[in-house]
């Protein structure tokens, strides 16, 4: 159950490991990697991989959660569970360079397949955002046309070829603390006594 902060440590997590690992012998050693916005397509960087995060949704398998208890047994408000979907786009001079870029990060996300808190928690100032215990699955899902046309006039027509992601499951935890009576002390029956 990660804090608020978590969309944006996952994001910064994303574009993180893809920085720290692309091949600078393939690729150049100072390839950009940036979190975009929809206004950054309309002056996109000259050569790198740019995240955009263009839809957060409830995850639709998981809706009816239990409340959330800590370790010293107080309830919370349950979780909220979102799947983020992101276009990854490599941006180069060439098409052949954007091809090869591309192709690399598709399997390089295939091979990460699940990120860890320690991954998730490494690339933020705040290293406590997810649990120990926490991770997200991140899985290819391509767009469909209806979609992919959206995205596409969203951006002005200004997309290269890119790839969609989805994270799954990401549990955002309420602070929100749900009052308890104090424990019962006496039980009364009321067994033989009148009514009044």
């Amino acid at each position: 159950m990660a804090r608020y902060a978590a969309i944006a440590a996952t994001s910064t997590a994303l574009a993180g490991l893809i920085r720290d690992r692309y091949p600078r012998a393939a690729f150049g050693p100072s390839l950009d990697v940036a979190l975009y916005q929809a206004s950054d397509f309309e002056k996109p960087m000259e050569e790198g991989f740019s995240l955009y995060l263009y839809r957060i949704a409830p995850n639709g398998s998981v809706r009816n959660l239990s409340y959330r208890r800590d370790p010293d047994g107080r309830r919370f408000r349950p979780s909220l569970p979102l799947d983020l979907a992101y276009l990854v786009t490599p941006w180069a001079r060439d098409a052949e360079k954007q091809q090869r870029m591309l192709g690399w990060v598709m399997r390089f996300i295939e091979d990460v397949g699940v990120l860890s808190a320690s991954q998730l928690n490494d690339y933020v100032s705040d290293p406590d955002v997810f649990r120990a215990s926490e991770a997200l699955d991140i899985i290819c899902e391509p767009l469909s046309m209806q979609d992919y046309l959206t995205l596409w006039d969203r951006l002005h027509h200004r997309i290269p070829t890119s790839a969609t992601y989805l994270m799954r499951m990401l549990m955002i935890e309420s602070d929100v603390a749900i009052d308890e009576a104090g424990l019962v002390q006496t039980r009364r029956f009321g067994v033989g006594e009148p009514v009044a």
